[in-house]
């Protein structure tokens, strides 16, 4: 969107056929138009473009009254609070999302330590009944590994 044309500002008029806004200025000896079709756009004009907005308030029909009073409110708006294209917008959204994506950073660790001590646990156990098997099987290794005690047989004889 043009900017600084605020020095040549002739009128801002609300254009029913097209449905958008026509402000008009002139440079040297040009006119120029600029078509806004979204109220939001205005956002975009320099800060003393918004204050040449505001003094001079939009040109409308009657029966075009609402749809004009859109464009008039977000200057209305944009003036006081210092929202132009030079300003970086700040607000308390910012913060709060900030401080929502530290917390929701916070609990993604906290859920992947709580993960990896389960992990850790259970590899723990199993690793405990691993050894309680190999005990069992060397008990039983050892067992089959001795020798028999020789008995000695004593028979009567008939």
């Amino acid at each position: 969107m043009e900017q600084d044309f605020h020095t040549g500002f002739l009128y801002f008029v609300y254009n029913c056929l097209t449905t958008k806004v026509v402000i008009t200025y002139k440079v040297e000896n040009e006119v120029r138009y600029i078509h806004v079709y979204d109220p939001l756009r205005l956002v975009n004009c320099s800060a003393k473009d918004i204050e040449c907005l505001f003094v001079n308030k939009i040109g409308f029909k009657v029966e075009d009254r609402d749809q004009a009073m859109q464009f008039q409110k977000v200057i209305s708006i944009c003036f006081p609070k210092g929202i132009n294209a030079e300003s970086k917008w700040s607000s308390k959204w910012r913060v709060i999302e900030k401080e929502e994506a530290l917390k929701a950073e916070k609990e993604r660790k906290a859920r992947e330590d709580k993960d990896n001590m389960l992990r850790h646990t259970v590899v723990q156990r199993m690793a405990t009944e691993e050894r309680k098997k190999v005990e069992e099987n060397e008990k039983l290794r050892k067992l089959l590994l001795k020798k028999p005690k020789p008995r000695e047989e004593k028979f009567k004889s008939l």
